[in-house]
């Protein structure tokens, strides 16, 4: 308790004595030879209404610490999961099967292809020659040109019949006009053989490489057609 506080009720509770204590007449307390004196009337001090004592505090508990000791949990020891192994897959047995041997191919005989149509130097003018009855002498004229259809000299013709060949030169080469030919086979009439003429144009009589198709021309009766002529062969280059 504060000391200053306890004091001060101390001396309230010792004036509210004092008072109590001089419920007696004044006049008794006055001696009767003394010249009464008026006593001054001692004003009561308010009493001290009493503090009230200040509660005690609780004091607080201090809460015990809780100390936490590390307890040392013992590490698991790792150890290898054991490795899967694959376990291959049981082989299941083959049955080996005899393959068959492929057929054996059959050949096939095939005929040869045409050899391809040669692009010949000279060819023969479609149509242009003219045939007569002529029983009395038998031949054979034409003529060769150029491109522009002019006269071309010294062209090499053949003719063959049966086992006959004869060459002719064109133009003056041959006794002829320039690029005419001709040919007078009369011994045919005489022995009257009717066959047919083959008429090409080749390198040289030496060497008869032939420079044009060949034109066959069909013989059968004199007193239809036992001359033939305009004949044309046309370079074609």
């Amino acid at each position: 308790m504060n000391p200053k506080k306890a004091m001060v009720q101390a001396l309230a509770v010792v004036g509210m004595m004092t008072a109590m204590s001089c419920t007696c007449p004044l006049a008794s307390l006055v001696s009767p030879a003394s010249t009464a004196t008026p006593t001054p009337t001692k004003t009561p001090e308010p009493s001290l209404t009493p503090t009230p004592a200040d509660t005690p505090t609780t004091a607080e508990t201090p809460t015990p610490e809780v100390m936490f000791t590390p307890t040392q949990v013992p590490t698991p020891e790792v150890t290898d999961a054991p490795t899967a192994t694959a376990v291959p897959p049981a082989q299941t047995p083959q049955l080996l099967t005899a393959t068959p041997a492929p057929p054996t191919a059959t050949p096939t005989h095939r005929n040869p292809p045409p050899p391809p149509t040669p692009i010949w130097e000279f060819v023969y003018l479609e149509n242009s020659m003219v045939s007569e009855p002529n029983c009395g002498s038998v031949y054979l004229e034409g003529e060769i040109t150029g491109v522009g259809r002019e006269p071309v000299d010294g062209i090499t013709v053949r003719l063959r019949w049966w086992d006959n060949v004869e060459y002719e030169l064109s133009g003056t080469a041959g006794g002829h006009s320039p690029g005419k030919w001709g040919f007078s086979p009369l011994e045919l009439l005489q022995n009257r053989r009717y066959q047919p003429f083959i008429i090409d144009i080749v390198e040289s009589q030496t060497n008869p490489v032939p420079r044009s198709d060949e034109l066959q021309v069909e013989m059968v009766d004199c007193s239809q057609a036992g001359q033939f002529t305009n004949i044309i062969f046309v370079y074609n280059r």
